[in-house]
């Protein structure tokens, strides 16, 4: 059975209760509270209606202290100067003189004493009431002046013949109640205003404009509303007029809560409940001598009393304006608000500002009865996100930037300059700064490798601006997800759903819909990109395609490699490289193949020269001939021009599928046999359209057929020597055997431009080289042992050449 919890009023001190376990505290600390409150009722309900009362009755004692204790300083002050003789010699000349003057003489006197004191008061009267301005004094105290001033104007205009005097008091007067007016509303806007000397501020300006709490109500919530649109409208450096603006807002909020009906109909019934001119701070006033001056002042005007009424507006009247005017006051807020963020850029200062006024407004949302703080804060949340979607748009659209760059470039380029890569071999390179650890170097070295020249750089600027401003982007909404809001320990408990709404609304569906915003807006801005750039590509009647097509490859490039966190699409791109390595493909085998093709038409006027090379059983070649070397090295030469940068896995495949199309046609067409050589000459009109060999190659060609027919005697036993110079020279059997030798030659050097221009995913049957080094062996009715030895020497070679061939290999 659980042990009974403790009694706290059993504990001597306070630390006592933090020697049990928390629930046990929770419990004490429920109890308490509960305590606290039956008290707080017992004690309302001891004091009752009678509040008021105690109240009134409080005040009166206090009152009469302090005129027991003037009475007791007169009556001193008058037994002192008491002569008991010289009273009764002024009381007997006083009454033989009074029976001598005649009656209307004494009512021609007093009215002339009268007229003049209530004058004198009159004048004393602005002089007090610019004083009490002046020195920041009470305003009630300056509008009961202002009050009875009216009254003795009043009064003394009625006479006969007034004095022309009384016009210019009247028009200060007017001036002065302006100035009343004009302080009291600077009171209803200052956020330091205690709320007493609030309700003193609008009892003056009920009493100075004959006004009832409603309108004393209206008239603040409108000074109040004009003090929020002031400081929306200001221009100063920085936001604090917004927060000004918020901080008023709260507080008529809780304000008009705290005082409006109660606090102000009990100061405005306390106020008519005594005579102003009886009241103890206008009598104590030194500058209108109303102890000297009361006796010849009217009964109307020391008697009279302000006609208020204080019982005009009810609680739930009180509650519908305030509701009223928290929409209107808002809703003007939130359009400064608005109006002042369009220009706030910044990322960051605008978590900053959004930080504070949400900080500023949920510290106090609670104490804000009757008004919709949700819909409140939804108006706060929807300013500050539709804020970042805004700017999220703008950098985002800065990519566009990228493509009008691009096009630029495209449109004036230079032959020879724009698309001219740094090498990386350049003197230069050893002349650079050392020092910090070889940063320069370091720098030149990353931009040489991958051709950065000047227009390329002109574009990695202007992305890295961009991903810069992105980045900046997410680190905005990153501050927004990991904002913390404290909860507030005064709220009640059936505000936790609402404080746990409240994270979720300002941690997480924030932070949410602005990533949503960023995704979209990154995936919209990269795709009009890719729109842009794939209209880019060079026409093909343009002499630098070629290098028009590298340099969008780089930038392809260097936009693939840093895409931003928010969008990381890895096909970006990726449908529109294909086409333009297919470009850089074509502008790169042109001139190699155009060598090529003279090379490849010129063996048919050339012996064999390499088979003096071949070796094995039968004798079979080990080496490609000169042409493919020179092809590969003017090939790979072609592609350095462009840039080893360029050839990645997916180029080079590009380019070996393009050479593999364009060259075995030119190696299937077979070189035409020399004609038939006769004493040195050629016989018929062949002879005319071939080239001239060298002796040197005549003499090889003839240690060659002396060294063939050996081996044909050998094999064959059938062989004679020749009898004749025409044979010595070259027979028919003599150009079949050289016909045969190139074929099978020609089949070597297929099978080692098959090794170079190797696929990997690229199916044999679609590889051209591969069928016509097939259809070759068909051809020579070749053995499978002797094709299978020349595929293997032929990679091996390959494998022991490669290096000088490395771009291709």
């Amino acid at each position: 059975m659980a042990a009974e919890a403790p009694d706290p009023k059993t504990f001597e001190s306070w630390e006592e209760a933090f020697q049990y376990p928390i629930p046990a505290v929770r419990g004490m600390e429920r109890q308490l509270r509960r305590d606290i409150d039956s008290n707080r009722e017992k004690l309302r309900t001891l004091v009752g209606a009678s509040y008021r009362d105690l109240l009134g009755t409080a005040n009166s004692i206090i009152e009469m202290d302090g005129e027991m204790h003037n009475v007791e300083a007169y009556m001193g002050e008058m037994g002192q100067r008491c002569n008991t003789r010289l009273l009764e010699k002024k009381g007997t000349n006083l009454r033989s003189w009074t029976g001598e003057i005649e009656a209307p003489t004494v009512m021609v006197e007093s009215a002339r004493y009268a007229f003049a004191s209530q004058l004198s008061v009159l004048r004393s009267c602005p002089d007090v009431i610019s004083r009490l301005l002046k020195s920041g004094g009470s305003v009630l105290l300056a509008a009961k002046v202002l009050v009875i001033s009216r009254l003795l104007h009043t009064k003394l205009s009625q006479r006969p013949n007034p004095p022309p005097y009384l016009d210019a008091l009247r028009n200060r007067l007017a001036s002065l109640r302006r100035r009343l007016l004009s302080r009291i509303d600077r009171r209803f806007k200052n956020l330091e205003l205690s709320r007493d000397l609030l309700v003193e501020a609008m009892c003056a300006f009920s009493l100075a404009t004959s006004s009832s709490p409603k309108d004393v109500l209206r008239h603040y919530h409108h000074i109040c509303l004009e003090a929020i649109s002031e400081n929306r409208e200001e221009s100063t450096a920085g936001h604090e007029n917004m927060f000004l603006a918020l901080r008023i807002y709260v507080k008529t909020l809780r304000d008009t809560q705290a005082i409006v009906p109660g606090q102000l109909a009990y100061a405005l019934e306390k106020l008519k409940s005594i005579s102003l001119f009886k009241s103890q701070d206008v009598y104590s006033l030194m500058e209108l001598n109303l102890d000297v001056h009361e006796r010849w002042i009217g009964d109307d005007i020391k008697t009279f009393t302000p006609y208020l009424r204080h019982d005009d507006l009810s609680k739930a009247e009180s509650e519908r304006s305030l509701r009223q005017w928290a929409k209107r006051a808002f809703s003007s807020f939130l359009d400064g608000l608005r109006s002042r963020i369009q220009d706030v850029q910044d990322p960051m200062e605008l978590v900053h500002l959004r930080r504070k006024i949400l900080e500023l407004w949920l510290s106090n949302h609670q104490h804000s009865l009757g008004i919709d703080s949700a819909e409140t804060l939804d108006g706060l949340r929807d300013v500050f996100n539709s804020q970042s979607t805004c700017i999220i748009k703008a950098r985002a659209s800065n990519l566009a930037g990228i493509g009008i760059i691009v096009h630029g470039i495209l449109q004036n380029w230079q032959a020879g300059i724009s698309g001219l890569a740094p090498s990386l071999w350049d003197s230069s390179m050893t002349s650079m700064e050392m020092s910090h650890g070889g940063q320069t170097l370091r720098e030149s070295l990353m931009t040489r490798s991958i051709g950065r020249n000047e227009p390329l750089s002109r574009v990695f600027q202007e992305y890295t601006a961009f991903l810069e401003s992105i980045e900046a982007l997410e680190e905005m909404i990153k501050k927004i997800r990991e904002a913390r809001w404290a909860d507030d320990i005064d709220e009640v408990d059936d505000e936790d759903d609402l404080l746990d709404n409240k994270q979720v609304l300002l941690s997480e569906d924030d932070p949410g819909l602005l990533q949503e915003e960023l995704n979209n807006a990154l995936g919209e801005a990269y795709a009009s990109l890719q729109t842009t750039l794939d209209r880019s590509p060079p026409h093909g009647e343009d002499v630098n395609r070629g290098q028009k097509s590298s340099f969008l490859i780089r930038t392809w490039r260097e936009l693939r490699q840093r895409l931003p966190k928010s969008y990381q699409d890895q096909n970006f791109g990726l449908s529109s490289i294909p086409a333009l390595q297919g470009i850089v493909a074509d502008d790169t085998l042109r001139v190699p193949l155009e060598k090529c093709a003279k090379r490849i038409a010129k063996l048919s006027t050339k012996t064999l020269l390499e088979r003096s090379l071949w070796e094995g059983d039968p004798e079979l070649p080990v080496l490609p001939s000169a042409w493919t070397y020179r092809f590969l090295l003017d090939f790979t030469s072609s592609m350095t021009s462009c840039g080893s940068d360029i050839w990645t896995t997916q180029a080079t495949n590009t380019l070996k599928r393009e050479l593999i199309r364009v060259l075995a046609p030119l190696l299937e067409e077979r070189p035409k046999a020399p004609a038939p050589v006769v004493n040195g000459h050629t016989n018929g009109k062949a002879g005319d359209a071939e080239t001239k060999v060298p002796e040197d190659e005549g003499t090889a060609n003839g240690e060659k057929d002396e060294k063939e027919k050996k081996n044909d005697k050998a094999s064959n036993g059938t062989a004679r020597e020749p009898t004749n110079s025409a044979l010595a020279n070259g027979d028919a059997t003599t150009q079949q055997k050289e016909s045969k030798d190139a074929k099978i030659q020609r089949i070597f050097d297929t099978s080692y431009l098959i090794n170079a221009t190797a696929v990997r995913d690229m199916d044999s049957k679609g590889n051209k080289l591969i069928q016509l080094r097939d259809s070759l062996s068909e051809d020579l009715a070749l053995e499978g042992k002797s094709v299978e030895r020349m595929k293997k020497d032929a990679g091996e070679y390959w494998k022991r050449t490669s290096l000088l061939f490395a771009l291709l290999a």
